[in-house]
């Protein structure tokens, strides 16, 4: 956390100066790092984004790359490392010169995925349940300056169905009685690096941040759901060995984040935004019989789409738009996001067996 943007941007300036001294010594140091990736799984996941953003084929003029772009993380919840990490839409003439990875260098809006994280869970560590009775209220009403948002009212409806559903307004009143700064303590623990004091408004129930998150992040959070509220470091190296054979990776320890029956609440509440909610329409149990969980997540004029969702076994974030932010039609993140993200799961689970989450008998 940061006290304020003078803060955080002196942050950043001793993080890049220490990161360009620690990657030149990576890169002359003679280290051999291993890691966790599977690169079978990782070309077909490529394959698969590929195809579902084929639709698309409008290139920037100056750099010829695709507008259109998407990126997807996938964790192995078992072991909590990144297993696949996707940047882009492949493009074979410029693969060897254009490097940015935008599943963890690109930061977007993330919409309505933010709110399991920032909002319903921790909401759920205090005195909410998943039938508690909240009220949709009117997000505009609510924005203007002056307005008691505690005095308004809206359509009740339980938390879940409000969750289920993507009600904002029942989102943003919740948010309200947490408080922003409680709220986003627990994406700052789970190293968000990029919130700052201009994010601690009701505004960021929403999505509604700065810098805003990568697909790296966003797995990591869900993971964490998955994982009974306990935060692992995403990363895929499993060990870096010096020049005299030495391992000198060490791992992060796991930490606790959400209650164990929060994180469980949670993602039972999330199996019915599958089932029959925001994200029913990619008929998930047509194709698999694996219990699944997720959250739909959309901004503001469609520029944005995600989707973040796990299974027992793997939890992989989504997030289509365009490198240079402007409106889709039909982007939403019941599209092409679940599309991709579907496909993907579909893939990375062939052949398991259907088993419970962790916490579920």
């Amino acid at each position: 956390e940061f006290t304020d943007q003078e803060d955080y941007e002196s942050y950043q300036k001793l993080y890049e100066e220490q990161y360009d001294l620690e990657k030149a010594d990576i890169y002359s140091g003679g280290y051999k790092i291993y890691t966790s990736l599977d690169t079978g799984k990782q070309e077909t996941l490529q394959g698969i984004l590929d195809e579902e953003l084929s639709f698309d084929r409008e290139v920037n003029g100056d750099s010829g790359i695709y507008k259109l772009q998407g990126a997807m993380t996938v964790i192995d919840n078992a072991t909590g490392k990144v297993v696949a990490v996707i940047g882009g839409r492949s493009q074979d003439e410029i693969s060897s010169t254009y490097t940015l990875n935008r599943a963890f260098q690109s930061y977007r809006q993330p919409g309505s995925t933010i709110k399991p994280l920032v909002v319903y869970t921790p909401a759920l560590m205090q005195d909410y349940t998943p039938e508690t009775t909240v009220n949709d209220i009117d997000v505009k009403a609510a924005q203007k300056t002056g307005t008691n948002v505690s005095k308004l009212s809206g359509t009740a409806m339980s938390l879940r169905n409000a969750v289920v559903n993507s009600k904002n307004g029942c989102a943003y009143q919740v948010f309200n009685q947490i408080g922003p700064s409680y709220g986003l303590s627990f994406i700052t623990s789970m190293k968000f690096d990029r919130i700052v004091p201009d994010d601690y408004t009701l505004s960021a129930a929403l999505g509604g941040l700065t810098y805003g998150v990568n697909t790296v992040q966003m797995a990591s959070g869900y993971a964490t759901l998955v994982n009974q509220g306990e935060y692992r470091t995403p990363t895929c190296i499993t060990s870096i060995i010096d020049d005299n054979d030495d391992n000198i990776f060490s791992e992060d320890k796991a930490v606790p984040v959400y209650s164990t029956e929060a994180a469980a609440d949670m993602i039972d509440i999330m199996k019915d935004v599958v089932k029959s909610g925001t994200a029913a329409k990619m008929k998930w149990y047509s194709s698999s019989d694996i219990p699944a969980a997720g959250k739909t997540g959309t901004t503001n004029e469609s520029k944005d789409g995600w989707f973040c969702g796990v299974t027992p076994y793997y939890t992989i974030s989504v997030w289509v738009g365009y490198d240079t932010p402007q409106t889709l039609d039909n982007l939403w993140g019941a599209t092409y996001p679940a599309s991709i993200w579907k496909d993907a799961m579909l893939e990375m689970t062939d052949g398991m067996e259907s088993v419970d989450f962790p916490y579920e008998e």
